[in-house]
């Protein structure tokens, strides 16, 4: 990748599914080192767009490009690829019949540097080892990863992705159907994981609470098209908000975090 020239970018991007356009027309630019909180109601397009960038969906019509290439979706783009981009969607388990230890998966990061058990190098054993001290696994690695909870397994999920070291790392709903106390420990340790691998991370959610006071780039999705996108603070707004979820919003900031609830939708019921 040139100096200067963004990790990743879209231009004009439209993705259609099912028929219908699910995102787009769109333009964005993620510098390195930057967060970004992608944030909309469901059927906004967010997963859509995360597919887009990690080059499972093949564009209708504009360009997508990671590390200056481009992406339409073929399987031959993606392996040109390589390690560059980190992925955890909502539903991102290994065959649950399979006795891999958490080990095994943090280990799984390393696919496409070096190769998973035996044939692992000094360096990808070093990586998963840091992977697990940081995220505090190493009494754990022996464990069966079928035997562990939901929040658990996202933990050694997200240890996964330290081991991988990918310069773009694409989050998606990585607190979906995990208890108020999960929800929090994936809060904090999803900006544990962008201090330690220093590459930019994209984060999708529906809840601006589950973003960290890293998120330096905002980009609020609506059917499909930007809302709102910049500074967290220009676009997380009532105004902004309330537009896109159909509800008279309340924001506030606190501790470097915003939170955003629903007014009167008790009352409309």
């Amino acid at each position: 990748m040139n100096d200067g020239a963004p990790l990743a970018a879209a231009s004009g991007l439209v993705v259609r599914r099912g028929g219908r356009v699910a995102l787009g027309p769109l333009d964005l630019r993620i510098e390195p080192r930057e967060f970004w909180g992608v944030v909309g109601p469901n059927g906004a397009g967010k997963s859509t767009l995360m597919l887009t960038l990690a080059g499972l969906l093949k564009p209708d019509a504009g360009t997508v490009e990671v590390l200056g290439r481009g992406l339409d979706g073929s399987g031959r783009a993606r392996r040109r690829l390589g390690g560059a981009v980190g992925l955890l969607f909502q539903k991102h388990d290994f065959v649950p019949d399979m006795p891999f230890s958490v080990e095994d998966v943090v280990l799984f990061g390393r696919a496409g540097r070096g190769r998973v058990g035996s044939g692992c190098d000094a360096e990808d054993r070093d990586a998963a080892e840091r992977a697990l001290e940081l995220l505090g696994l190493a009494d754990a690695r022996r464990r069966l990863y079928r035997s562990l909870s939901g929040g658990e397994r996202r933990k050694v999920q997200l240890a996964r992705l330290v081991a991988q070291r990918a310069p773009l790392t694409l989050l998606d709903e990585p607190t979906a159907g995990l208890d108020i106390e999960w929800q929090e420990r994936l809060t904090q340790l999803v900006a544990q994981l962008h201090a330690e691998m220093g590459g930019a991370i994209v984060m999708v959610t529906h809840d601006v609470d589950r973003l960290q006071s890293c998120c330096d780039r905002a980009l609020l999705l609506g059917r499909g098209l930007a809302a709102a996108c910049g500074r967290p603070e220009e676009v997380f707004t009532a105004e902004a908000l309330g537009g896109v979820f159909g509800c008279p919003m309340y924001v506030a900031h606190r501790h470097g975090r915003f939170f955003a609830h629903a007014l009167g939708v008790a009352e409309e019921r």
